[in-house]
């Protein structure tokens, strides 16, 4: 049976929707990633807000970097997971999430066409 994980994060941020469906292609077959605009009511409704994803999971729930951790531990790129890349990782996490509309803004074209 499959594992059903929600993800809620900013719809409306390109460099955000390449991301969480370049992850869905690496999850393995058990897990079933939603994603769902942290600007929908259903993300309202949970007090949820554009400040940071969320990661709901059979195992709980999980807020911004802790959330990106979670998936990529169940990915070929469970290696940044590691302690010796988890501080890199978080600040890299922070610098993007925080400048993800500028990111997105210079890069458009680039984020729309790149494929892992």
């Amino acid at each position: 049976m499959k594992e059903r994980w929600i993800l809620y994060f900013d719809g409306a941020c390109p460099l955000c929707i390449k991301s969480q469906n370049t992850l869905k292609k690496y999850l393995p077959e058990h897990i079933k990633l939603t994603a769902v605009d942290l600007n929908s009511q259903i993300a309202k409704n949970k007090g949820y807000d554009l400040k940071q994803v969320v990661l709901e999971t059979t195992e709980g729930v999980f807020f911004g970097y802790n959330a990106w951790l979670k998936i990529l531990a169940q990915t070929k790129f469970a290696w940044a997971t590691s302690l010796f890349f988890r501080p890199c990782f978080i600040v890299c996490y922070f610098l993007i999430s925080k400048n993800r509309k500028i990111i997105s803004k210079f890069f458009i074209n680039f984020i729309k066409n790149y494929t892992f």
